[in-house]
């Protein structure tokens, strides 16, 4: 992975990383299954004159919608209503696990000591920066988001199996399988959407085009051709690091106040990170060099 890459692989967490921060200012004034719908919506209308980039693949590329989009975000705003942000995003770090063993076991990709070691560094980084789960979390709800996680994962492995796919033509054929779906699921399950349109704060507004163009066009897209660049244990392992600069995101944003322990957990996540990018870079920089005679 080049330089370019490796911050392009950062990126895209930071983005979704923040946009989590950006979301206490949204889902408290939308209906959260409507306010998804209403973040596809916005990508649709933007993304529309690119699907036909995606010609003779849509029935391939619906795979990757009903998972990653439908199944992912309703699960994932479902589950956060019954369980606290601290403990549904350490649940949710569990996609990248489940991407790792899902692309060993269904696409034969190579799980890499090094990748293993370093995802297994990764999450005791962000357990130390997210803390213990809290007392007013609900089991049910902790299920559901890593029912999340796992659609998400399962989302990435139908993007390298059945691809490879453009990427912006594949975030908008995403956005136009996701938006009437979740619509629906919103007007079944919730209310106040008509109110929320009309009285929501600039603020609300504010996180939902967050959301949408750059959670959800600009990180995507670039997550997309990540995916189809490089194998899922070199990729999935940099969505841990969502926490780390959720956290950041807050100290700056919420102006939270951050701990000895959030910032040990960012240096061992960040550690995590370092040793599947350049583990065996590092192993054959300290073998000796074989005397040849």
């Amino acid at each position: 992975m080049s330089t370019l890459w490796f911050f392009i692989a950062l990126l895209v967490p930071c983005i979704w990383g923040i946009q989590a921060v950006m979301l206490k200012f949204g889902i408290g004034e939308f209906p959260p299954v409507f306010m998804v719908a209403l973040r596809f919506l916005l990508m649709l209308i933007c993304l529309a004159p690119f699907l036909p980039r995606l010609k003779g693949c849509f029935v391939r590329a619906s795979a990757v919608g009903l998972t990653q989009g439908v199944a992912h975000f309703a699960l994932l705003y479902i589950g956060f209503q019954y369980a606290d942000v601290t403990s549904g995003m350490i649940v949710y770090q569990t996609n990248a696990i489940f991407t790792l063993i899902l692309g060993s076991v269904l696409l034969g990709e190579k799980l890499t000591r090094f990748g293993f070691a370093g995802t297994v560094v990764c999450l005791l980084g962000v357990s130390l920066i997210l803390g213990l789960p809290q007392q007013n979390t609900s089991v049910l709800g902790l299920v559901i988001i890593a029912s999340s996680a796992l659609m998400f994962a399962i989302g990435n492995i139908c993007v390298r199996k059945l691809g490879p796919f453009d990427p912006v033509g594949l975030n908008a054929a995403v956005a136009m399988y996701a938006f009437p779906m979740l619509l629906g699921l919103s007007l079944i399950m919730e209310q106040g959407q008509w109110v929320a349109l009309t009285q929501a704060s600039l603020p609300a507004w504010g996180a939902l085009l967050y959301t949408a163009f750059l959670g959800g066009i600009l990180a995507f897209i670039l997550w997309y051709k990540l995916l189809a660049k490089f194998s899922v244990d070199k990729i999935s392992p940099f969505s841990l690091l969502m926490p780390f600069f959720a956290m950041i995101g807050s100290i700056l944003i919420l102006e939270e106040e951050v701990t000895a322990g959030n910032c040990i957990g960012a240096v061992i996540t960040v550690a995590g990170i370092a040793i599947i990018q350049y583990g065996v870079k590092v192993q054959t920089w300290l073998k000796p060099a074989r005397v040849t005679a």
